[in-house]
Formats: C-alpha cells, structure tokens, sequence
C-alpha cells in the first residue's frame, strides 16, 4: 500500500439502503420548527454538510464534497461521497487526512479536471496553514484521482501565502492564510487551470492544474482590513478569458480578466445601505451554457440574479421564497441548470424547499420539498439530485461508541450523529409533478394555528415588558428530569432539586414546558438562533469547522474573523436574513438593553494585545487596570456583593472587566458597560447584583412617576456551563447552584416590585448539546413567568403544576417575545411559528416568587475544584463551547453520578407515539398546528 493511498481510507463505505416507500415515513417535528413528512426523490442517508457536487465530464458520476462535522458511518471524517449515475451505487469515501483532529478542512471547493481523471478539492488550514507538522497539508488543492468511480489521493498544490497587502491591516494569525474555498477549471492561454476563491486572504488564484504553479494572483479586498470580503467562489468562461467570484460579505461580485491578471470590475449587488448591516451575501454562481448569463444566488436576499455577461449591466431577479411567504428567510445557496437550459434550480436551505424556474416560459415554476436544510443541487442529464445537510434530523442515537475514531468523544455527539441526505428526481417527471411538490412545500412554510394571539383572561394584552435570560448547554433531563407530573427520567437528572431549586420552584409555580426544544446544535449557532429564530448560511458553514479541530475562527455573537464587526468596521458575515431582535426593536420604537448577549468583554488579566507593559499596572486596549484579579477576602468591585465592594466570598480568582465592547452597532449604547459576556469564573451572583442594581434604579423612577425600564432586556447568565473540573475554579454543581439563585433573585425581585404587573420573563439554554436526555438531545429546559402564567391546580391537598405538553422550539419563544411587544416577524421561520399562549392563560394573580438561598447558605456556591484535571488540562473556557463539550459533559456526569454507567443521548426528535410510564403523565399526541 502506498502512503497516499493509507492517508485515504482503503475500506469504502457502500451507502445502500433499503428504503421504504414515501407514504410510510414518519412525520417528523424539526428543530427548526417545520414539519417534515413525505419528500420526493427516495432521499438516502449520506455523510453531513455538502457544500458542493459536481458531474464528471461523461455524465456518469456525481460527486459530492462533506466539509461538515463528519458522521460516524464516515468515521467521523470529511469525505467525498460518489453517486454511480448508472448503477444507483453511493459510495463514500473519508479521507483520513480530515479526521476530527485534523489540521486541515474541506471548505467549498470541488471540480473535475477537464479529461475527468482527477478531482480538485479545496482544503483550508486556520491552525497550521504552511503545513509544517506532522500530517498537515497546511492550505492548497488536494488532487484524487478518479477511475470508475473510486477515489485515490494523488498530489497536493500548496497555496503561496499573500505578501502584498498594500498598506491594510491584517491580523498576525492570518499572515500564512489564504484559505481556498470555491474553486472551477477552465483552459486559460492553452493551460488547464484552476481559479480558486481565497477566502482569508481576500484574493483570487489562477494556478496550473498540472503542477500547481500558481499563474496570477487577483487582489480582492474591498475594506481596510484582510480578510474582509471574503471571496466564496468561482467561474470561469468557455474561453478561458474571463472569471468571475463571488464576495460573500462585500455583497459584490468581481469580473477578472484571466489571461492579463486584472481584476475588471467589482459589481456590487445590492449592498445593505447601512455599512454594518449584514449583507446581500452573494454565494453560488453559474454561467450558462454559452456564458451569456451569469447566475448569482444573493442567499440573504432570497434572490437570484441573472446577468447579462457583456456589460454586467443587464439583471433579471428570480425570487425564491415560497408562495406566500411574507417574511424573508428562503436563503439559496446552490445552483444548476437542467441540460435543456429550460429550468435553473436553487437550494434553499432555510425553506427546506428547491426552486424549479422555467426560464423557458412555457410552464408555472415551482418548488421541491426537502429534506432539513438543502445545501447543494444538481442536475444531471435525467436526474435531479438534492443534498441536505442534515436529513431527517439526528434521528434515534447508536449505541454507545468506543474511543476508536481518534476522537474524545466517549459517547454520541450531536453533530456527528445527524446525516445529510441525498434525494433523485426523474427530470421527466418533474413538470407533471411540480405543482404537487409546490404545495407541499408551501403547505410545509405557512402559516400554520393561532400563530399571533395571546388570549389574557382580562382581554388585552397586559404585558408591556420582556426580560429575557439566555442560559448555556443543558437538556431537560439534566434539570428538571425528576419534577413530577411531567416527562422526566429521573435517573438522567444531574442537577436536580438539590442543585437548582429556585428553577424547580419556578416550574412548579408558573408552569412546566417538557416538550421545549433548542434550535441550535451548539453555541455557535445557538445564540444566533436564540436572538434571530434563524441561522445565517456563514455560520451554518464555518461552526462544525471551527469546532471539529479548531480550523476556523469562532465567529458567533457579533465575533468575526477574531474581531469584533462593529469595532473593525465590517459587515457581520453572521447576521441572518431578517436580522437580530435588537434590529427588529430599533426599527419599531420598541426600548431595549443588553446585559451580556452580544458583548465582548475585555479582562484584565487576559493576555496584552500587544506588547506587554515592562513596568506598572496591565494595560488593555486603552484601558488602565489597576489589578487583574480579585483573591477570596480582597474587596469585590463597588458595584457588586453584599455588601458593595465587600470581600469576596469566592475561593478562586475573580478575573476583573477591563471594559465591554457592544458587538453589534445597534447595541452601542444600549448595554450595560459593567456587565461581562460568557466568562465562566465571574459568579452569575455577580451578574445578578449589577443587573438589580439598575433595576433598582427603574423600580424607583417608576414609583416617583418616571418610567424609565426598557420595553426589552436581554440578560446573560451563563455559568451552568460550567468550567468543567478545572483546578482553582468553581465545581460544576456550584455553577450550576449559582446560576439557579442567580435566577431566582431576579425573578424575586421583579415579582416583588411595581413592574410585575406587565413585565414576562422568559427563560431558554442557548443550546443543549449533547447532554442526557431521554427523549432528544435538543431538548431543553424553558421557562415562561409572569403574573398571569396559569395556576397550578389543587387536589386533595396536592399542588398539581400547569404543564404544557405542546411542541415548542427556540422560534416559539423569538416569536412569543415579539408578540408581546407588538413587533412583526424577522423572518420565515418566526412568520409561522404559534405564540406560546398557554402560558399566559392564568387569571393574572399569580403571587410574588421568593427565591430560595440554601445553596448560598450552604456553601455549595462557594464550593472550588482543587484536584488536577489532566484530561481538560488543554480545555478552552474563553468562550461558549470552546471546549470539547462531550469530554466536558462526561466529567460533568462523573463529578454527579459517580460510577453509574452514563446512558448516551437519545436524538428522536420526536417519537410518534410517546410511551406511558408510572408516575408520568403521557404526553398527547403531536399537534402539527404548532411549531
């Protein structure tokens, strides 16, 4: 055996299976609150996350490339997965060269050499990126060769780093990085070559196809920093004289003359008139047959350009957003033109749906239902092929798996449970068909129940204010898996009573919610999902990158390229169709304030960002620090403790706010500068304490008359992640308790002043990632409170607690708040989600909460890790889920359960007929006219 061929798995992995027909699948409730029933095309199981197919040059083969989070039927590697065109066969092929360790990642390139004996594949390397250690191929085109269908790695053509940046700024990290994405091959001056979008480096790289030569280099940048614009893909004519690219977050497309090296013309297309605002985020391109049209697909504008090639002047728009479809939020990314030219198809990832334009005329255009979140389409010269990203959802969990993968992971972990999937549909009967599948998938993306109306006992809507808390990371179970009269197991929950009695307290009072489930896998889509009830396509595809190995940069909560959008004056590449909660309030007159959400906090005893002081006190960005850290009996902050600035309480160091820096513009001056982000050594005691004293300072404005509390206040409390057991921080289960009377005090002391009356607080986890949970891994602990939740009843002396059994995801809850507060939807997804109004059906005299303070009392909040922790000695708690958190949850799990075997999640979103056990009450079956 070659070294080649043992970098690349010998061993195929033969995706053949027996499928049922349409009508037998189950209807399945997704995160993303749709409903997934029967979709066309017989869709398989493939590996997850294609971001690009292509078809061999003789129409034989399809060939798909998986830069996801890698599935454990593909041994948790990247892959390019091959469709026999002839004989139906679907073989994926891992290469061992993208493992869940690996310092390189597939990214978005793949296209076939023009004889179709090799395959071009883009990899990317953020961490390594000449290629210098061990197994590392560092940035550049990898090169297979393809007979028959089989896949071998031949060579590989390392990309030069860019040295000219002409005066911009550039982070050191990103000196090395060019980060190929899209790529196309094209004849240029008589030379098979490649053109390759460079995404970190903001250029454009025509390179000889047979040595990897690199020929001419298009500079790309459009801001005053590098990486900026972010170059996505290309094209290139017939000819070999003109390229095209698209600049994913400079909403413009770049013209490049090929055979001088000039880069044309940047054609912008439609930029956001605001220069923060997210943009028009040009992704998919397509030429025609003879490169008179050139197809755009503008993914968060719903839209597809097509533009006439001679003067770029010429535009006809296509829209994509389903009949009757208000809101924005159909987001395609992925083009193809039938072999007639008669249709031009799009992947819509967020409508679950494809576009069939006929751009002949002759008949209507239509849509295709999908599987959950379509990411690539191609057609063939008979077939149409759609590939999702994640399938059918995660679907019912193996069996527990043993460290053989090279990974950490001692048990399931969610995104390499789910699939993608791949559906074929006949092109000849797509016309006859079209006008089904339209009103499947338009019946899949409507309104569905009483999606707006909170029907109070008194009438009109009594609520005025919202306050709501974001958590971090953990399944119902987990908490409330022991509470009573509701579908709990028990022998899951890891913190129960003991550890979280206030949230315990506040489900019994004001109602239980056991069918809540997160829409985010994990925290760095989590939290955009918590603030915008979507996810925008940058960060659908750069999370399961960067948290596989650490390959691209965490860009989540404003956060971008290692920046901060805002304070680098740069679009945010992560703000979805729709925008966020804080955009939809500015633009409708609605107050609001931040506490901790979509803040970047600066500490003083973080590392110098630049050279570090030789002599006084640490210096951040400006920022003079008079000491780094608190110690346990050194003076708190004045503005937090009991007393203000007494001693501290807490046996590990306090790290100290430097200063808080508003990620989004339209949080600049809407933030409270005294109260940090994610920081998981700062105590949610803390948080609480400067959070009330600025609602003590509303609470007495209102009662001499002035009203000055914003309509909308996010709060932050985020330390039930847990620092894991890292030596000199908090255990687990104190963070757990912290957090839990952090709660309990705010509501306390909001049901306790004059704001009760007409302020709901509402209370999610961001995510619930992999921990146990016995009926799905997304689900989650929520909370709905206010004076008018619906009363618990009372029998035979027992207090029987409300308990809402219907299905609700992180959208009903985005929905139910901008309800309440007379706002219209962002987006789709919010459109059609119902109003959570059951919890709001109480009489409205629901008495004031008093928050319980045992585990204060008891030292339990106080509670440190003293012993090493070796295995997380390398755990990153910078920022939310920066950590491996399979490793994190199953120390987590020892640390509570001892020696018990931990049982591994279940991802049955959601099982059709829910099973009655003793001392649970049954769930009701699925009501579809919810979301």
């Amino acid at each position: 055996m070659t070294p080649l061929s043992q970098l690349f798995s010998a061993v195929l992995l033969l995706l053949v299976f027996v499928l049922p027909a349409i009508a037998q699948q189950t209807p399945v409730n997704l995160p993303n609150g749709r409903i997934l029933t029967e979709v066309p095309g017989h869709p398989r199981p493939i590996n997850n996350l294609p971001t690009h197919a292509v078809l061999s040059p003789d129409n034989k083969f399809a060939v798909f490339l998986h830069s996801g989070y890698g599935a454990y039927t593909s041994g948790e590697k990247q892959s390019l997965t091959v469709l026999n065109l002839e004989t139906n066969e679907l073989n994926d092929f891992p290469d061992d060269r993208l493992g869940p360790n690996a310092r390189q990642s597939y990214f978005l390139g793949l296209a076939f050499s023009l004889d179709g004996h090799h395959l071009y594949a883009s990899m990317a390397s953020f961490t390594d990126p000449l290629g210098k250690k061990p197994g590392s191929t560092g940035n550049g085109i990898a090169v297979y060769n393809f007979e028959n269908g089989r896949v071998a790695p031949d060579k590989f053509f390392p990309l030069t780093p860019r040295t000219n940046i002409r005066g911009k700024l550039r982070r050191k990290e990103f000196d090395d990085v060019t980060y190929p994405a899209g790529l196309s091959v094209a004849n240029v001056n008589g030379i098979e070559s490649i053109l390759v979008a460079c995404n970190n480096s903001d250029e454009a790289l025509l390179l000889s196809a047979s040595d990897g030569r690199i020929l001419r280099r298009f500079d790309l940048s459009t801001y005053k920093r590098i990486p900026a614009s972010l170059p996505y893909t290309t094209v290139m004519t017939r000819d070999g004289k003109r390229g095209f690219v698209s600049l994913w977050n400079a909403s413009s497309i770049a013209e490049l003359d090929l055979v001088s090296g000039r880069v044309l013309k940047i054609l912008p297309l439609e930029k956001p008139s605001a220069p923060l605002s997210g943009g028009s985020h040009p992704t998919a391109l397509l030429l025609n047959h003879d490169d008179s049209s050139l197809y755009v697909a503008l993914t968060n504008r719903d839209k597809i350009i097509a533009i006439d090639t001679h003067d770029l002047k010429k535009q006809t728009v296509f829209f994509t957003k389903p009949l009757r479809q208000t809101y924005g939020g159909s987001d395609p990314q992925s083009l193809s033109l039938s072999t007639d030219e008669r249709f031009l198809f799009s992947a819509n990832a967020i409508s679950d749906s494809v576009s069939a334009i006929d751009l002949t005329g002759k008949s209507r255009s239509g849509f295709i239902p999908t599987e959950w979140y379509p990411t690539v389409v191609l057609a063939t010269p008979t077939q149409l092929l759609i590939a999702t990203a994640k399938g059918r959802s995660s679907g019912p969990n193996p069996k527990p798996i043993e460290k053989n993968h090279g990974d950490s992971h001692h048990y399931p972990y969610t995104p390499a449970l789910i699939h993608g999937s791949l559906a074929q549909i006949p092109l000849a009967d797509l016309p006859q068909h079209l006008e089904e599948y339209t009103k499947q998938t338009v019946t899949a993306n409507s309104l569905r129940g009483n999606a707006d109306k909170i029907q109070f006992a008194g009438g009109e809507n009594k609520i005025r204010r919202v306050i709501y808390i974001i958590k971090e990371n953990r399944t119902y179970d987990q908490v409330f898996g022991d509470l009573q009269h509701a579908d709990g197991d028990p022998s899951l929950t890891m913190y129960g009573e003991d550890i979280t009695p206030n949230q315990h307290k506040l489900a019994r009072q004001f109602g239980i919610l056991d069918n809540f489930y997160d829409s985010g896998d994990v925290s760095g889509d989590g939290h955009v999902w918590s603030t915008s009830a979507s996810v925008s396509d940058y960060v659908a595809k750069t999370w399961p990158i960067g948290y596989r190995s650490a390959e691209h940069t965490y860009d989540s909560e404003g956060t971008f390229l290692n920046g901060i959008s805002a304070d680098d004056e740069l679009p945010d590449a992560g703000e979805p169709t729709g925008g966020y909660l804080w955009k939809n309030f500015a633009m409708h007159g609605v107050t609001y304030r931040h506490y901790g959400e979509y803040i970047v906090t600066k500490w003083c005893n973080a590392a110098p960002e630049n050279k570090k002081p030789t002599w006084g006190p640490p210096k951040v960005a400006g920022v003079v620090c008079n000491r780094t850290v608190i110690k346990k009996a050194e003076p708190l902050e004045k503005n937090v403790g009991e007393p203000k600035g007494g001693p501290s309480p807490y046996p590990w160091e306090i790290p100290i706010i430097a200063k808080n820096i508003a990620a989004e513009s339209e949080l600049r001056g809407h933030f409270d500068p005294l109260y940090p982000d994610f920081e998981v050594a700062y105590p949610d005691q803390l948080r609480a304490d400067e959070f009330l004293n600025e609602f003590n300072q509303f609470v007495a404005a209102r009662n001499s008359g002035k009203d000055t509390m914003p309509q909308f206040i996010l709060l932050r409390l985020p330390d039930d992640h847990t620092a894991g057991l890292t030596k000199n921080q908090p255990r687990p289960a104190a963070s757990v308790a912290d957090n839990d009377l952090a709660i309990g005090r705010v509501i306390d002391a909001l049901s306790h002043s004059s704001y009760w009356d007409d302020t709901a607080v509402l209370i999610l986890e961001d995510d619930s990632q992999d921990g146990p949970d016995h009926v799905d891994s997304h689900r989650s602990l929520a909370l709905v409170i206010s004076k008018y939740s619906p009363l618990p009843q009372t029998q035979e002396s027992n207090a029987i607690p409300f308990v809402d059994h219907a299905f609700y995801t992180t959208i009903n809850m985005v929905r139910t708040i901008e309800s309440l507060l007379g706002v219209p939807p962002m987006n789709s997804n919010d459109g059609r989600a119902a109003v959570m109004a059951p919890l709001f059906s109480g009489p409205g005299t629901q008495p004031p909460f008093v928050a319980d303070y045992k585990n204060r009392d008891n030292g339990l909040i106080y509670e440190m890790n003293t012993k090493e922790w070796k295995e997380g000695a390398n755990l990153d708690f910078t920022h939310a889920d920066a950590v491996d958190t399979a490793l994190l949850n199953k120390f987590l799990w020892q640390d509570r359960m001892g020696d018990t075997p931990m049982p591994a999640p279940q991802h049955n979103v959601f099982p059709p007929e829910p099973a009655a056990s003793a001392g649970k009450s049954k769930r009701p079956a699925k009501q579809y006219d919810r979301d």
